[in-house]
């Protein structure tokens, strides 16, 4: 079904959307379509009974994993991402993330996939390891997942020393990670 509407924000309320949503100004309204999207779908669920809650954890656990279907484009939010549109401690991001990831990782499956491949294409060479900036701590542990369910003497990917988001992975573990997500290897 084709639903179209227009909604009026405010002059002075569209750069904080941009912020909060991490976006440029003039994306702003693409960007707010998955959102609304997203929203629209949790209504519609708690119409039809699909989805009915009685606790708020579970509102925005439920609420994130519509986000990161429709409004990230299926791609895991990081820690700080999810804290600028919750108005959330990183703590209580990282918990949210975490839980919501636990409680829908049936259909987050895709998600995580894609998330973890394009982290593992991102990442930069930094003698004697590759580094990861921003990314989100609860991918971070998924990955140290698959490395150890994989090999148990690889070596985990662990967070740079003195930095609030940068993980270190090392080259055999990376070189483990990237055939397993089908991603384009970062070159040493």
């Amino acid at each position: 079904m084709q639903i179209t509407f227009d909604i009026h924000i405010d002059a002075v309320d569209v750069p904080l959307l941009a912020q909060a949503i991490g976006c440029a100004e003039p994306d702003l309204g693409q960007r707010l379509a998955g959102h609304a999207k997203a929203a629209l779908t949790e209504y519609l669920e708690a119409y039809l009974g699909r989805r009915a809650f009685n606790r708020g954890s579970d509102v925005l656990e439920h609420r994130l994993a519509l986000l990161i279907q429709h409004a990230f484009g299926g791609v895991v939010p990081d820690d700080a991402g999810v804290s600028r549109l919750f108005q959330s401690t990183m703590s209580t991001s990282r918990t949210l993330l975490r839980n919501t990831l636990s409680k829908y990782r049936y259909s987050l499956a895709a998600s995580m996939t894609a998330s973890a491949k394009s982290l593992l294409e991102t990442v930069v060479w930094h003698d004697p390891d590759y580094h990861v900036r921003g990314a989100s701590t609860n991918l971070i542990e998924f990955l140290n997942q698959q490395l150890a369910a994989t090999d148990a003497t690889l070596k985990p990917i662990i967070k740079v020393t003195d930095s609030v988001a940068t993980f270190a992975i090392h080259p055999n573990s990376y070189d483990e990670l990237v055939p397993l997500y089908g991603a384009a290897a970062v070159a040493r």
